[in-house]
């Protein structure tokens, strides 16, 4: 019988790396920031920076979810899972939208509290077959997963959004002078912005159906598609924030 877990016989064991390795995976950011220089897009800084910065997060982190797996707490994991939600926030309000509103932050807060966490339990607990569903060598990569999906459709949904509503006020206002409610008057609006946010995970879904050879990868891929559906609430709510 299969074991979702991975404790099946034939599974690879996990591969060590070691300085080498993350020394060549640097050569692909080194050609992409001498691109850069050589076509003058501006970009070699900040691809050098975010390359020492990811280093830099990933070490911190590595020590960190070393503790968290050796103790195997449920509350090791809770703090671990809030920490990564409040990153997520403040690199969605601060560091990539280009548009903000008021009471942004919370309204980003809630929106991946209130998606990432129910959707990270039900998918270790029932799509992948864990149990207790907490356990943190999976739950925890889960919920990074959902949190980057998250980032990427709440920053491409609300820019959306804004730049529309900014762009389409006279449609928007004579909507409203007609006695129209403010969803009749957003409503394409949000109708695009939930369509472009959408996008990138129907993208993933299309290539990774096309690996159901593979009975045991094809779940946990279509499991990883499926769960960056959660944007969709935080949108939502997002979206009731700017009305």
């Amino acid at each position: 019988m299969n074991n979702l877990n991975g404790s099946k016989d034939g599974v690879p064991e996990p591969a060590h790396l070691t300085w080498v390795n993350i020394a060549i995976g640097l050569l692909f950011l080194l050609l992409d920031a001498s691109l850069s220089i050589f076509f003058q897009l501006g970009l070699s800084v900040s691809l050098l920076t975010a390359a020492a910065r990811c280093v830099l997060q990933l070490t911190v982190m590595g020590f960190v979810l070393q503790r968290v797996f050796e103790t195997n707490s449920p509350w090791a994991v809770a703090g671990i899972t809030c920490l990564l939600i409040l990153l997520g926030t403040i690199e969605t309000v601060v560091n990539k939208s280009k548009r903000r509103f008021q009471y942004m932050f919370p309204s980003v807060l809630l929106s991946m509290l209130s998606s990432a966490i129910p959707v990270s339990i039900l998918g270790t607990r029932f799509a992948m077959g864990y149990d207790p569903w907490w356990q943190p060598a999976a739950y925890i990569p889960v919920v990074g997963m959902l949190c980057g999906n998250t980032i990427s459709a709440i920053v491409v949904s609300t820019t959306s959004i804004l730049r529309d509503v900014k762009d389409n006020r006279d449609k928007v206002e004579m909507y409203l002078a007609f006695g129209g409610s403010r969803w009749e008057a957003c409503k394409p609006i949000a109708t695009d912005a939930l369509r472009l946010a959408l996008t990138p995970t129907l993208n993933q879904m299309r290539r990774v159906l096309s690996t159901q050879f593979l009975p045991y990868f094809s779940l946990v891929a279509l499991t990883y598609s499926v769960i960056g559906l959660i944007s969709i609430p935080g949108i939502v709510l997002l979206y009731q924030q700017t009305e």
